[in-house]
C-alpha cells in the first residue's frame, strides 16, 4: 500500500495535499476537462470530488497514473506522482543491490583468502562505490557505510593480509636489498613485482579512507623494519646512528626498488615507488622518533629534534622527497622548545665573544663565524615548507639574526678595551678598530638580507602587514651605516684633526719664512719641524689604509683630513707669515709633502687642496714682472674683474675675494 513508503516525497503528503485543494482542482478541472463536462457547477463539484477520491486510491504506480492522465488530462499532481514513483522505483532498486552486495561481502569474508578472485573484488568495491554516491542523502546511507567498513576490514585487510605475509617472507629470502646483485628478469623477481602488483590493486579498492594501506609498499619495506629493529631494540641507541642507516638504507637500495618494483601497467610508475618506498621506510624511524618525543629528556629532545630537521632536508635533496616528512610530527610545543634552546644558545654564545672588552679586534670575525655557524645550521629548518612553521622561521629571524646583530652594534659602540693611561694614539686605533669591525658586520648583515629565506619572510612581512620592506633587516643596516658614517667616521676625523694639530704645534712657530735663501749645494728639503707630524701622518694613514671599510668613508676622512690641512696651512701660517720666494716654495714643498702622506687617489679632485695650489699662484705674481705690472695694483683689485688673470693663471674656480686677498698681500709687503 502507498501508506507504507516512507520517503522524503511521501505519497500520503501528496494525498492530503489533494484533499486540501480540491476547491483549486475544480478550477483546473474547468480548463481540463471543459469538452467533457458539462457547465453545471453542482454537477462540477460533485465530478471534483470523484477525480480527488480517484486520484487518492488509485495513483498508486506510473501504470496507474497514465491510465489517471488519460481521464482526467496531465494535471501538475500526477507529473510529481510520476517524479516520485521513478525515485523510489531507483531507490527500491538500490536497497536490493545493497542487500545483494551484503550477502556476497559476507560470502567473501568466510571463503579461504587464497580463493579471491581480484575482478569479483573490483566489482563489489565499484558497486559499493555507486551506491555510496547514489545513497548520500538518503536514511540508508549507513548501511552503506558499515557494508563498506565490512568489505574493507573482513574481505580486503583479510586478503592483504594473508598474501602479504607470504610476499614478505619471499622477499626477505630473496635479499633484494642487500649487496647481492639482482636480475629483474629472472623469475623470483618477475613472480615478487607481480605480487607486488596485486597487492597495489587490492590497496586501490579500499574505500572510505583518507590513506589507505599501501600494502606493497608495506611489505617492501619490511626488510628495513626488521633490521631497524634489531640494530636499534636498545633504546641506549645514539640517536644520530637511526638516521645515518636510514640514509644508508635508502642510499643503497631506493632506485634498486624502483627498477625491480615498477610496473606501469598496474599504476605502479617509478614516480610512485619512488616516494611511497621512503614513506614506508619511515614508519619504524617515525615510531622511534614519537617514543623519543614522548621523554621529558630536554637533552635528547633538542638533539632529536635537529636530527629530524637535517633528515628531512637530506631527504629532499638527496631523495627528492616530497612526501610526509618527520617534522610533521613535531607539535607547537615542541617547536616552541627546540626555538627557545636555539634563542638561548647563540646569545650564550655571543656574550662569550664579547664579554672581554680587550677582545675587541677579533669580534668581527668571531661574531661572522657565528652567525655562519647559526645559520648553517638552521638552514635545513629554513628548507621545510611547512606553512606551519612560518611563524617559527620569523621568530629565528627576529630574536637571533635581528637581536644579536643590533646587540653586536650597541657592543661595538660602548666597548672601551683601553685603561686608565691611554694614549690619544691608541684612542684613535681603537676607533678605527670600531670602524671596521662595523663594516665587516654591515657586510654580512646585508649579505644574509639577500638569502632566498630571509626574502621569502620579508614578503610574508609585508603581505600581512601591508608593509614595504625591502628586507627585515634594513633598519639594522641603516642603523649600521649611520653609525659609521657620523658617529665613528667624525670620530676618526676629530682625533686625527688632533694628531695634526698638536704635531704642528712647532711648525707654525717658524717665522724665517721671508728671509730664507737658496742653498745650491743641497736640495730643498721638507722642513724639519715637518717631521714629526709627516712621520705620525704616515703611521695613521698606513693604519687606516689596512682597515677593511667602506671605500667612499675612506676617501671622505682622507679628504676631510686635507680639508683640515689646508686650513692650517693658510690660516695659521700663509696669513700669519711674511713671506719670499724661496719661503712661499719651501711652503708649497712641505705642504705638498704632507699631503702625500694621505694617499689620496691620483684622480681625486679636492677644492681646498685647488685653492691653496692657486693662491700661491697669486702670490707668486710678485716675482713675474710682467704679470706683477699688469695686475697688482689697487685699481685693479677695486674693480673686481679678474677674468684676464683667471685666464693668464689658467685658475677656475678660485673667488673673487681669494684672489683679491692674495694682491693686497703683495701690496701690503706681506710677499717680499
Amino acid at each position: 500500500m502507498l501508506t507504507d513508503i516512507n520517503d522524503l516525497f511521501s505519497i500520503d503528503d501528496e494525498i492530503q495535499k489533494v484533499q486540501k485543494q480540491r476547491d483549486s482542482l475544480i478550477v483546473q478541472l474547468k480548463t481540463a476537462q471543459q469538452n467533457t463536462i458539462p457547465n453545471n457547477d453542482s454537477n462540477h463539484e460533485n465530478q471534483a470530488e470523484s477525480i480527488a477520491n480517484d486520484i487518492e486510491y488509485n495513483a498508486n504506480n506510473i501504470v496507474e497514473i497514465k491510465k489517471l492522465k488519460e481521464k482526467y488530462g496531465n494535471l501538475q499532481i500526477f507529473q510529481r506522482l510520476e517524479d516520485f514513483y521513478r525515485k523510489q522505483e531507483v531507490h527500491d532498486s538500490n536497497l536490493r543491490k545493497l542487500d545483494e552486495l551484503n550477502d556476497e561481502i559476507a560470502q567473501l569474508s568466510q571463503q579461504e583468502p587464497k580463493d579471491f578472485n581480484i575482478e569479483e573484488l573490483t566489482k563489489v568495491s565499484s558497486e559499493l562505490k555507486e551506491l555510496e554516491s547514489e545513497l548520500q542523502s538518503t536514511n540508508d546511507i549507513e548501511k552503506v557505510n558499515i557494508l563498506i567498513s565490512d568489505f574493507n576490514t573482513n574481505v580486503l585487510t583479510k586478503i592483504a593480509n594473508d598474501i602479504g605475509n607470504a610476499f614478505k617472507e619471499k622477499l626477505l629470502e630473496s635479499k633484494w636489498d642487500t649487496k647481492s646483485t639482482i636480475s629483474i628478469e629472472t623469475k623470483e623477481i618477475t613472480e615478487l613485482r607481480q605480487t607486488s602488483s596485486l597487492l597495489y590493486k587490492i590497496s586501490d579498492l579500499y574505500l572510505q579512507t583518507d590513506e589507505p594501506i599501501l600494502w606493497n609498499f608495506k611489505c617492501l619495506a619490511n626488510n628495513f623494519n626488521i633490521r631497524f629493529i634489531y640494530h636499534f631494540h636498545d633504546s641506549t641507541s645514539n640517536i644520530e646512528t637511526y638516521f645515518r642507516y636510514l640514509n644508508e638504507y635508502l642510499t643503497t637500495n631506493l632506485y634498486k626498488c624502483i627498477n625491480l618494483f615498477h610496473d606501469q601497467t598496474n599504476g605502479l610508475t617509478k614516480q610512485l615507488i619512488h616516494e611511497q618506498f621512503i614513506n614506508y621506510v619511515l614508519e619504524p624511524i617515525r615510531e622511534k622518533v614519537q617514543s623519543t618525543l614522548s621523554q621529558n629528556d630536554s637533552k635528547t629532545l633538542i638533539i632529536l629534534i635537529s636530527q629530524i630537521i637535517s633528515t628531512d632536508k637530506n631527504l629532499l635533496k638527496s631523495f627528492h622527497y616530497q612526501g610526509k616528512g618527520l617534522a610533521s610530527l613535531l607539535t607547537d610545543e615542541l617547536w616552541d622548545k627546540w626555538i627557545q634552546f636555539e634563542v638561548t644558545t647563540s646569545t650564550r654564545q655571543f656574550e662569550t665573544i664579547t664579554n672581554d672588552p680587550n677582545d675587541l679586534p677579533d669580534t668581527a670575525a668571531d661574531f661572522i663565524k657565528l652567525l655562519n655557524k647559526i645559520y648553517d645550521y638552521l638552514e635545513p629548518f629554513y628548507d621545510l615548507e611547512s606553512e606551519s612553521i612560518q611563524r617559527y622561521k620569523l621568530i629565528t629571524c627576529s630574536q637571533i639574526f635581528m637581536n644579536l646583530t643590533s646587540a653586536y652594534l650597541d657592543y661595538v659602540l660602548t666597548v672601551d678595551y683601553l685603561g686608565e693611561k691611554r694614549t690619544k694614539m691608541q684612542e684613535l686605533y681603537q676607533t678605527m678598530i670600531k670602524m671596521q669591525n662595523l663594516h665587516l658586520v654591515y657586510k654580512k648583515i646585508y649579505h644574509l638580507s639577500g638569502k632566498p629565506i630571509f626574502v621569502h619572510l620579508t614578503n610574508i612581512v609585508n603581505e600581512k602587514e601591508s608593509k614595504r620592506y625591502n628586507s627585515l633587516f634594513q633598519d639594522i643596516l641603516r642603523d649600521y651605516r649611520k653609525n659609521m658614517e657620523d658617529d665613528i667616521q667624525n670620530s676618526i676625523i676629530h682625533r686625527i684633526q688632533k694628531q695634526i694639530k698638536e704635531s704642528l704645534r712647532n711648525y707654525f712657530k717658524i717665522g724665517s719664512w721671508s728671509v730664507m735663501e737658496k742653498n745650491n749645494d743641497t736640495p730643498m728639503a721638507v722642513s724639519s719641524e715637518l717631521v714629526t707630524v709627516i712621520n705620525a701622518m704616515n703611521e695613521i694613514i698606513s693604519r687606516l689604509d689596512s682597515l677593511e671599510m667602506p671605500y667612499e668613508l675612506q676617501l671622505n676622512i682622507k679628504n676631510e683630513l686635507l680639508n683640515i690641512i689646508v686650513n692650517y696651512f693658510i690660516e695659521s701660517i700663509l696669513k700669519l707669515n711674511k713671506f719670499n720666494q724661496y719661503g712661499l716654495l719651501q711652503f708649497k714643498l712641505d705642504y705638498e709633502t704632507l699631503k702625500t702622506t694621505l694617499q689620496l687617489p691620483t684622480h681625486s679632485n679636492n677644492s681646498q687642496d685647488y685653492k691653496i695650489l692657486r693662491l700661491l699662484q697669486i702670490l707668486n705674481i710678485k716675482y713675474d714682472n710682467e704679470l706683477y705690472s699688469k695686475y697688482v695694483s689697487k685699481e685693479y683689485i677695486k674693480m673686481a674683474n679678474f677674468d684676464n688673470l683667471r685666464h693668464d693663471l689658467s685658475i677656475t674656480n678660485l673667488s673673487d675675494t681669494d684672489i683679491q686677498d692674495g694682491l693686497y698681500r703683495i701690496i701690503y709687503g706681506n710677499i717680499i
